[in-house]
Formats: C-alpha cells, structure tokens, sequence
C-alpha cells in the first residue's frame, strides 16, 4: 500500500500546485452544500446540453482533470471519504469548460457518490452519461 500512499500524495501535491483547493471530507457540510448546488444546477440543465458541451482544449484543464481521475482511482481503495470531493470538482470543471476524455468517468464517480449518499435518482442520470459520452 506504500505506492497508493505516494500515488495519493504526488497527486494532491500537483494539485495544489495548479491552484486546486484541499479536498473536504465527505462529511464537511460545505461539501454536502456544494453538492446540493450542483444538483440543483444538474436538475435544470437538459441532457441535450450536457451532452452537447464543446470539447476542452485547455491543456491545464485537460491535464487536472486527469490528475483528478488517477486521485479518485486511489481514493476508492486508500481514503473513499474524498471521493466525493473529487467527484464533484471533476463535474464542475467539466460543466464551466467542456468535456475532456475523462468526463465519462467524473460523470460515473459522482453519480456513485449521489447514490452512496441516498440521492439515486440523481445518481442513475449521472451514470448515464458515463455510458452515452
């Protein structure tokens, strides 16, 4: 587990250093906020919309998107309590600058959390998007 823990810790390091924000526990009530507003802004964007984003070409955007889907990978097996935290900066950064190859899969990690945390029917429609993008 020595090289999950250093995977972990390069990652967050990198990410602090693109100008990201600690990550929050899933239990800090400022992440259950968050989400919430992002549900919110989710319920009233059409599939057509989302599934209609432009494609990032930002490399910096691109390139922390993939720090972040690399982070999530680890965190299922070394620390799952920040899965949500990524999972929800991954779809925020996908909805304020386009689709990236690793959306798919932000989809498909915050619609596991909405289920893990009782909201499944929001959950489900993330999940699709993991499977149409």
């Amino acid at each position: 587990m020595g090289l999950l823990k250093e995977s972990m810790e390069s990652s967050l390091k990198t990410l602090h250093k693109l100008g990201e924000e600690p990550l929050r526990n899933i239990s800090d009530p400022t992440l259950h906020t968050d989400m919430k507003t992002m549900n919110e802004i989710m319920q009233n964007t059409p599939d057509d919309y989302i599934m209609g984003l432009h494609e990032n070409k930002a490399k910096k955007i691109t390139i922390t998107l993939k720090i972040y889907l690399n982070l999530c990978h680890v965190l299922h097996l070394k620390k799952p309590s920040l899965v949500g935290a990524v999972s929800l900066r991954m779809v925020e950064l996908t909805m304020n600058n386009g689709l990236v190859s690793s959306s798919p899969l932000a989809f498909a990690y915050y619609g596991e959390v909405l289920v893990a945390t009782g909201n499944v029917k929001e959950g489900c429609r993330f999940g699709r998007y993991h499977l149409i993008c």
